[in-house]
């Protein structure tokens, strides 16, 4: 009897497997309803440190900059916008965000323990908004892990910025589509 359970075990844990491999690391939590215009400026702004002033890790201004930076690379490389900037009050849209947890981890514990130990960490929100407005367009959370002992803790902003102009850029699709 046992050993007629077994393939079905396996094809339960495989489909586990396979469906939490797939799953995403943010919520959107304001669809893009109307259309941007991509011929415009974009400016990444304030990423606001939202976290305990106690906590033991907190991220740097270097940390902060460094996802900032990420954040204009990956829209660029997204296309989403003609011209995206750092800091430019001129700009039409504006990327915000805040962090709410942060954990720094360690790529030596990460090396010599495994198994989560060392883990980087990372839960934020962002959202692109019309500066004339001030309507938030489009707005998510979206969290981050590093486990590998390979890959830099920084790596969490790169995936991060990764995600949000990918889904942005998804969404824009979207509503050409609808045309």
């Amino acid at each position: 009897m046992r050993i007629k359970t077994y393939p079905y075990l396996l094809a339960i844990l495989g489909s586990i497997v396979l469906f939490s491999a797939c799953a995403h690391n943010y919520k959107v939590t304001t669809n893009l309803e109307q259309p941007v215009n991509e011929l415009s400026i974009c400016n990444i702004g304030e990423i606001r440190d939202e976290l305990w002033s106690l906590e033991e890790d907190k991220p740097t201004l270097e940390h902060i900059e460094k996802f900032r930076s990420y954040l204009k690379e990956e829209l660029e490389k997204e296309g989403v916008f003609k011209s995206i900037l750092i800091m430019n009050p001129e700009a039409s849209y504006e990327v915000t965000g805040s962090l709410h947890d942060f954990k720094k981890g360690s790529g030596a514990v990460r090396f010599f323990v495994g198994f989560g130990a060392g883990k980087a960490k990372l839960d934020t929100s962002l959202k692109l908004i019309d500066k004339k407005t001030g309507e938030t367009l489009f707005a998510g959370n979206f969290k981050q892990t590093v486990g590998s002992w390979m890959e830099s803790g920084d790596e969490i902003f790169r995936r991060v910025a990764h995600d949000f102009a990918k889904e942005l850029k998804k969404q824009i699709k979207k509503l050409q589509k609808k045309k």
